[in-house]
């Protein structure tokens, strides 16, 4: 069974990922990430490399497979990462900061999609599956 890792989260809509490591999306390194950041890709692409004489890059396509889900907390104080500072999704997703922290728990970037569930539900919250997907 392929594992899906969280990589990204806007507006109570989670993104979870079967390429934690590779996965990538518009402008992630750029801070804060709610002013820049772009949803995550669905591809990456690795460099083919050439003899040195040949000076165009070339590239070959990974296709990264993506699953969402909506959620809600019950939690009064849920803070995400633009409440506690000025960070990037590569910050984030280096678990610098929680996608997710309240007085209860803190899901961090990484959490497998089964996880998140769980967490949520343990919680209090709900969790809704996109249909066809997820």
């Amino acid at each position: 069974m392929e594992e899906y890792k969280l990589c990204y989260i806007d507006n109570n809509k989670a993104w979870f990922t079967n390429n934690f490591e590779k996965q990538w999306g518009d402008d992630w390194d750029d801070r804060p990430y709610e002013c820049n950041a772009g949803y995550p890709y669905e591809n990456w692409y690795e460099e083919i490399p050439h003899e040195p004489q040949i000076y165009k890059k070339e590239y070959k396509e990974h296709k990264i497979k993506l699953k969402t889900l909506y959620f809600e907390t019950e939690d009064w104080f849920e803070k995400k990462p633009c409440d506690m500072g000025n960070f990037s999704i590569e910050d984030i997703n280096k678990k610098s900061v929680a996608w997710l922290h309240t007085d209860n728990y803190n899901i961090f970037a990484g959490t497998t999609y089964e996880e998140f569930i769980r967490v949520i539900k343990e919680n209090g919250g709900k969790v809704f599956i996109e249909q066809g997907k997820g």
